[in-house]
């Protein structure tokens, strides 16, 4: 359930736009900041402080690759494996970083629940490849075998 904080936050993001549906976006960062990932009670419950069906709310979430509709380890990785990251090691820095959170094929998160692991789309780097994003919000770039070794036990201890 979504506490009275956050719901005051969606209010207030309402007030922000001319027709209170557009604030559907931010308000689902707010949900998933609040659960972790966005379950269907978290997408009711913005559908009801929008006045939104929600149908609507979760087309939104499960279109945007940043909305997480299934859990997600405590840190999520957005790692670049476009073309130009392609071309220059991504594809084989993504294998090595997901052999060594222990993930199987098919699988994302490691098993501690720490790190979930995703491809994602351009993170705007190709110049400074590997590129990765860490929690939505910290941006890594030029990442060596070294630097990705110490990025994830950093994120271990954080947990």
């Amino acid at each position: 359930m979504l506490s009275d904080i956050a719901k005051q936050k969606i209010q207030a993001l309402k007030l922000k736009y001319p027709d209170a549906r557009s604030a559907v976006m931010p308000s689902l960062y707010v949900a998933q900041e609040e659960y972790g990932w966005l379950p269907i009670e978290a997408i009711t419950e913005v559908a009801a402080e929008l006045n939104m069906t929600t149908t609507e709310v979760g087309s939104v979430a499960s279109f945007y690759d940043m909305y997480h509709v299934k859990p997600v380890g405590k840190h999520v990785i957005e790692f670049c494996t476009d073309l130009p990251c392609a071309l220059v090691g991504a594809d084989r820095a993504f294998e090595r970083l997901s052999e060594k959170l222990g993930l199987e094929d098919g699988q994302d998160t490691s098993a501690d629940n720490t790190i979930t692991l995703r491809h994602a789309p351009c993170l705007g780097g190709c110049d400074k490849v590997c590129v990765l994003l860490v929690d939505n919000a910290e941006q890594h770039e030029s990442m060596t075998d070294e630097k990705i070794d110490a990025l994830i036990t950093k994120l271990r201890a954080k947990s």
